[in-house]
């Protein structure tokens, strides 16, 4: 899965990862079962703060 971002939105940025990954579910793009990338490739890829990726990860794993 990649991510994008979109620095003119508004949103912040962890908001913009917890909605893209909630929109692959929705549309069948991520399924059960299915692994996100590892938090040092998502900072990799898009260069931010590893705490932004955590942020995200732990408030998705909190809603289930």
């Amino acid at each position: 899965m990649a991510f994008y971002l979109d620095p003119t939105s508004g949103v912040p940025t962890y908001r913009q990862l917890i909605n893209q990954v909630r929109h692959a579910v929705r549309y069948g793009m991520l399924r059960a079962g299915d692994r996100l990338p590892t938090a040092r490739e998502v900072v990799a890829e898009l260069a931010i703060n590893p705490n932004t990726v955590l942020k995200a990860y732990r408030e998705l794993e909190h809603e289930g």
